[in-house]
């Protein structure tokens, strides 16, 4: 998994922990709804964080088509390789420019 993708998902097990409570793993074919019940307050508080932290903006249009945690993290690496500010350690390994 790329570097940007393993921040994410790192940030995502700090998420759960602290912010959902949740102390299971979190691995990245767990499904968000069924798995890890995730309900609409849950994908907030979720949403909002990973926001706060990557400093992008996640609109309804993201939501469409995420299932799993693979899915999320997909979705905000995303979002932060489009940042008009984005840094090159943003979007790539270092060295890799």
């Amino acid at each position: 998994m790329p570097v940007l993708e393993d921040e994410i998902l790192d940030v995502m097990r700090r998420i759960f922990r602290t912010e959902l409570d949740y102390s299971g793993p979190l691995e990245v074919q767990q499904d968000l709804q069924r798995d890890l019940r995730v309900d609409s307050l849950n994908a907030v508080i979720l949403a909002v964080a990973l926001e706060d932290h990557f400093r992008v903006r996640l609109g309804q249009e993201d939501t469409v088509g995420v299932v799993t945690v693979a899915d999320l993290v997909a979705r905000v690496a995303r979002r932060v390789r489009e940042k008009p500010d984005a840094a090159p350690s943003d979007v790539a390994p270092p060295g890799i420019a």
